[in-house]
């Protein structure tokens, strides 16, 4: 596939575009620093901002998929809101359908599955910036476009989980307990999962750690 990876120097857009260059799929680096990325086979570097749809377009125009794996600052209430319909206009512009975006578990209803301790920061220091993500996922959701939201749990920089990482739809977890904690190169292999897989088109789905859900059965 050609995958453009919007947000290519975060912690988990860095990682996907290693995991997807190193598969052999072509990819679109759309970083707001170019030099920020690293040199690899494989990968188109382009410079730009969220904000810029025309940039974002002429970049996106050929991609079989785009990921959008941006986030604001934690007090930043309406960054998603305002990237990201420049990201949906964009690829309309550019004729691209499949749209995933990276939200947070504990953005919106996914809240109601957290445990009581993880839904005191959501709704507390980090409520500005979880309130943001929900209207974002919103937005995606009434897009129109081939849409698949992902929503990680609590992510860290760790060796990758032997087991590696678990996806499931929303509605098939019925409690995330604690507060689980997933290294950043097992949610970049699960978001590549989904980027790669048609049949994931419409789904909400939790990325957590092997032992961090419980079945909504």
């Amino acid at each position: 596939m050609k995958i453009m990876i919007l947000g290519a120097t975060g912690n988990v857009g860095s990682r996907v575009l290693a995991q997807a260059a190193e598969a052999g799929h072509d990819v679109v680096a759309y970083a707001r620093t170019a030099a920020a990325v690293s040199p690899r086979r494989g990968v188109r570097v382009v410079e730009g901002t969220a904000e810029d749809s025309a940039a974002l377009g002429a970049a996106a125009r050929g991609v079989d998929a785009i990921l959008v794996s941006i986030t604001g600052s934690p007090t930043d209430a309406t960054f998603m809101q305002r990237a990201l319909p420049n990201v949906i206009a964009a690829a309309r512009q550019a004729g691209v359908s499949r749209l995933v975006l990276v939200s947070a578990f504990g953005a919106g209803d996914t809240a109601a599955k957290a445990s009581g301790f993880a839904r005191l920061i959501y709704r507390g220091v980090l409520r500005r910036f979880f309130t943001d993500k929900a209207a974002a996922d919103q937005l995606m959701e009434s897009s129109g476009l081939d849409w698949t939201i992902v929503y990680p749990v609590n992510l860290k920089a760790a060796p990758a989980l032997a087991a590696g990482p678990v996806v499931k739809p929303l509605e098939q977890i019925g409690r995330v307990p604690g507060l689980p904690t997933l290294p950043f190169d097992d949610a970049a292999r699960a978001l590549l999962a989904v980027v790669t897989d048609p049949s994931t088109v419409g789904e909400r789905l939790v990325v957590t750690t092997p032992r961090g859900w419980t079945s909504a059965e």
